[in-house]
């Protein structure tokens, strides 16, 4: 979506063609919306014969949300008008970067990521988020989740507040399906009613919304945390607390003084060092099957070992 006013920019009616595709895009839930919106802007504004919004449709499988809801992206793809992904080196390279000066920025900038890393784990283990609601969910990912990821799951739980009605739709078998309405607002101050199929299996404590926020960014949208109250549910089940957004997810275990000891600077230098080493073992691995086995037999080994340091030091 960043090419579009590289792409549609000359055209007369930019803005309308740009509303539209927006809404395509970001605003449908289901894969018929999507291709009615689609048509609709195609037609309302006389661009099927437009190159690259062709080209853009007949890839929209690959590309288009509402395509993608059952691939785990957590956080690694825009759902939602307005948001990006910041290219990881845009600050440190360009198309023009020769090789030599590429691989020295590129290790500029994993040591920056790392120490910002480090720093950012300090910061969630030793400060407590101020709370916003009186919400369950809000304490308890309070407890689990690093500043950052608790910062946007808690806007979640404050929009909860913009749906104003769940009612049970049907049942099938154990799941039961649940439609949440909620009032967004678009164009400015104006509001809009949105429906939101929610899927709520008991049993195998499952919660799924059409949305897909948990497959797209990694928590749970403000849909699905309206039906887990709904049904008296005061705790998100584990499942949906991903390892990688908990505050002790890189534990560092130092025989002498503890945590609190080792210098953050430290630390990077020890992620860089067993990143290097490890990529090392990744690239021998996949020249064959028989070093296949062995590189992630090598890698089991030493998670194993590892594993045991961590349970020696509890």
């Amino acid at each position: 979506m960043k090419k579009v006013p590289e792409k549609l920019g000359g055209l007369r009616n930019y803005d309308g063609i740009r509303k539209a595709l927006i809404k395509a895009v970001y605003e449908t839930s289901k894969v018929i919306e999507f291709e009615a919106a689609w048509g609709f802007m195609v037609q309302h504004f006389g661009v099927g014969d437009h190159e690259w919004l062709r080209s853009l449709y007949e890839d929209r499988a690959r590309w288009a949300p509402v395509y993608l809801k059952d691939t785990f992206f957590a956080g690694l793809a825009a759902s939602r008008p307005g948001e990006t992904l910041s290219p990881f080196f845009d600050k440190y390279v360009h198309k023009q970067t020769p090789l030599k000066e590429f691989l020295d920025k590129y290790e500029l900038a994993l040591q920056k990521r790392h120490k910002e890393e480090a720093l950012g784990d300090i910061e969630s283990r030793n400060t407590n988020p101020t709370l916003k609601t009186r919400c369950s969910f809000e304490l308890q990912l309070s407890k689990v989740y690093t500043k950052e990821i608790f910062r946007k799951f808690q806007f979640e739980v404050e929009e909860m507040y913009s749906c104003f009605s769940t009612t049970q739709l049907h049942i099938d078998g154990p799941v039961i399906i649940f439609l949440v309405k909620e009032r967004v607002c678009v164009d400015g101050n104006r509001r809009e009613i949105r429906d939101y199929e929610v899927l709520f299996n008991r049993a195998a404590s499952e919660v799924r919304c059409i949305c897909s926020c948990f497959n797209f960014m990694g928590y749970l949208c403000r849909h699905a945390l309206c039906v887990l109250n709904f049904n008296g549910v005061e705790e998100i089940p584990s499942k949906y607390i991903l390892s990688r957004w908990k505050k002790d997810y890189k534990r560092f275990h130092v025989a002498d003084g503890g945590f609190h000891s080792v210098d953050a600077t430290e630390r990077v230098q020890w992620f860089s060092q067993l990143y290097r080493s490890a990529l090392q073992v990744v690239e021998e691995g996949v020249i064959s099957v028989d070093h296949y086995k062995v590189a992630l037999e090598a890698f089991q080994n030493s998670l194993n070992r590892v594993h045991a340091v961590e349970r020696k030091s509890e």
